[in-house]
């Protein structure tokens, strides 16, 4: 089964920024159109606690954050510093922890937001002020509800973030395929595999069919946390790699079946995506979502 987090609490102003915070509630307006969605699999994430927090932030950065202070740890976010928005970043931190937790339960939990993979436990960066993906990732470990984790990070820009915070941890695996020649400055992943300019669906998608289930075989996590970034697409402005709506989805397909026929519960984070017209971005997030419904329904998992 798939569960859904979502809050519309998600639709803060982000003071004309490039993030398309508007799309949140798009997809999941989208989605109930589509029949997707009922109350009984829409989970409301709850506030995390600091402590919650505090598992993948230093306690300096942390204060910095919550007192809206614009300093050297908060400055690279590109962002506006605003109550507002803090409160949204805390919230989807949340939402990714719920969707983890729902996932062990029925098998996906799909966040409708998260996936903040630039942020660091002592700074922001692109974007990004809370790592999402990392502090659920430290609970689920805390909490004893998942040992072993994969971060398959599937966005235009490496998860420079995550590779850092879980460097040194060998329970969690990060892999991370993106443009190589476009921010951020790279940190190491397990598995990094970088794309030139102008890469396509067919390059694209060897290189997940090759990679993905091997990570699965050969880490065997108990969870997996999907970044599913709509940003490799070709009419994103941030980036120049050049995979169809089509190529997005068949890597969906690959990602989530490469767990579920395995039976390792799937989390999934949406992450970036910066297209001209906001609906195509919509429109990739949506598809992700209707590839986890057709890989659950199709008895070829469980």
């Amino acid at each position: 089964m798939v569960k859904y987090v979502y809050s519309a609490r998600y639709g803060v102003d982000f003071q004309g920024h490039v993030f398309p915070a508007e799309k949140y509630r798009l997809i999941y307006n989208s989605l109930k159109k589509l029949g997707s969605l009922d109350n009984s699999r829409v989970c409301e994430p709850r506030m995390p606690t600091k402590e919650d927090l505090l598992l993948a932030l230093t306690p300096e950065y942390l204060e910095d954050l919550l007192g809206l202070r614009w300093a050297s740890s908060t400055v690279r976010s590109e962002m506006a510093l605003t109550a507002e928005i803090v409160e949204f970043s805390r919230l989807t931190v949340g939402g990714t922890i719920l969707a983890c937790v729902e996932a062990m339960r029925c098998g996906i939990g799909f966040h409708i937001g998260g996936g903040f993979h630039h942020a660091f436990p002592d700074h922001a960066e692109g974007f990004c002020y809370m790592n999402d993906i990392a502090v659920a990732v430290r609970k689920m470990q805390n909490e004893e509800i998942a040992k072993k984790l994969a971060v398959i990070d599937c966005d235009l820009h490496q998860g420079n973030g995550t590779a850092y915070i879980f460097l040194d941890d060998p329970d969690v695996f990060t892999f991370s395929i993106h443009q190589e020649d476009l921010y951020p400055i790279k940190q190491r992943s397990d598995l990094d595999v970088g794309l030139d300019y102008f890469a396509g669906d067919q390059e694209y998608l060897e290189k997940i069919r090759f990679h993905v289930p091997r990570i699965m075989d050969s880490h065997n996590p108990d969870l997996m946390v999907y970044v599913a970034g709509a940003d490799p697409y070709e009419g994103d402005k941030l980036g120049t790699l050049q995979l169809s709506k089509e190529g997005l989805k068949e890597r969906d397909t690959i990602v989530i079946q490469s767990a579920r026929e395995r039976d390792i519960p799937v989390a999934v984070v949406l992450a970036g995506g910066y297209a001209a017209n906001t609906m195509d971005t919509v429109e990739i997030h949506v598809n992700t979502c209707l590839v986890c419904e057709k890989i659950e329904h199709s008895g070829k998992t469980n």
